[in-house]
């Protein structure tokens, strides 16, 4: 990339041609800018059209797998973890009467993975002093060895992320920060 000259020790001619060669590289750079936006507003254009033939395919097609190929799919589970039960209003909205007791007659469900919170373990030793004077004082669990660590699921988490998922150990870190700060 050139530099620009001292303009004060440029002459009015050489100014002038400057100003030129500066105008016919923005004219250049417009053109160039303006080529690239056009690709740009083209690529949506021809993703829905692949999009929408896709659909119009898909509609031809039989649902499900290849023949031969034992299918699963995600069922309902017999017991939910939680139930949110959407109620219909408590009067009618034609003639105003209150409307009995409602029944459930569809349940969807989704699978969903719970909030990922990290949990926090303090552990206290209490101390106390018998009559005589000896002081007795409890002890942390052998694998208690600092006063901030991280426990054995942590440390699982980030083994299994580097070694089976093969995370570099930089990118592991980062997601067990976003985890467990």
């Amino acid at each position: 990339m050139q530099q620009l000259p001292d303009l004060s020790t440029l002459s009015s001619t050489q100014m002038g041609a400057l100003v030129l060669e500066l105008w016919a590289m923005v004219q250049t750079l417009t053109t160039q800018i303006n080529e690239l936006q056009a690709r740009q507003s083209e690529q949506p254009q021809l993703q829905q059209a692949a999009l929408k033939r896709w659909a119009q395919q898909a509609g031809q097609r039989p649902v499900g797998g290849q023949k031969g190929h034992k299918g699963h799919t995600l069922s309902q589970a017999a017991e939910p973890n939680v139930v949110v039960t959407h109620a219909p209003p408590e009067h009618c909205d034609v003639c105003h009467a209150p409307l009995g007791q409602a029944s459930v007659v569809e349940a969807r469900q989704v699978h969903d993975l719970p909030d990922l919170r990290y949990q926090v373990t303090e552990h206290r030793v209490l101390q106390a002093v018998c009559n005589c004077g000896k002081t007795h004082r409890g002890v942390f669990p052998p694998d208690v060895t600092a006063a901030v660590q991280y426990g054995p699921r942590a440390k699982a988490a980030a083994v299994h992320l580097n070694q089976y998922q093969m995370l570099p150990l930089k990118r592991t870190g980062q997601v067990m920060g976003d985890l467990l700060c």
